[in-house]
């Protein structure tokens, strides 16, 4: 699956010392090789940011 951080102070195992030193102010956030993403993606655009070389959905 994909690796997962939670930024709000409430949620389970949240890590927002980490959510503050990455200027995360979004949800979602997503961090793909070094590139930054804001806001929902389409599963699309996610496999196409990741490189995931897999069949795209219909």
């Amino acid at each position: 699956m994909l690796p997962y951080v939670e930024c709000d102070p409430r949620g389970a195992g949240a890590r927002p010392d980490l959510c503050d030193r990455l200027a995360i102010r979004r949800y979602p956030t997503w961090i793909i090789g070094g590139e930054r993403y804001e806001g929902v993606l389409s599963l699309d655009r996610l496999a196409e940011a990741s490189g995931f070389p897999g069949p795209r959905p219909r």
